[in-house]
């Protein structure tokens, strides 16, 4: 073995012995776990933060009759026509 050849066979073989954990773990299943458990986080997070699963039902509303829901649809309406005067923030709790 001449001298020139010498450094490059330890270069060979510390890219082989590097590439060696690449090549194996590329044969390994790593999402089957994964891809089972999918929007599971998601899912619990709703059902934590639904307060009556049963709600929205064909029953009709208990509390509020025509005229009160008609008024308040109009006045939420006109409230985007003409929005309310803007609030001096310096003017809190100051009195006229």
């Amino acid at each position: 073995m001449s001298p020139a050849k010498t450094p490059m066979m330890p270069a060979r073989a510390s890219v082989l012995i590097l590439s060696l954990p690449l090549l194996l773990a590329a044969c390994a299943p790593t999402t089957e776990r994964w891809d089972s458990q999918f929007g599971d986080a998601a899912r619990l997070a709703v059902a934590q933060q639904t307060l009556n699963p049963q709600a929205g039902g064909d029953a009709p509303v208990n509390g509020i009759d025509g005229a009160t829901a008609r008024e308040s649809i109009g006045r939420y309406r006109n409230s985007f026509r003409e929005p309310p005067p803007p609030v001096n923030p310096f003017a809190i709790g100051i009195s006229r």
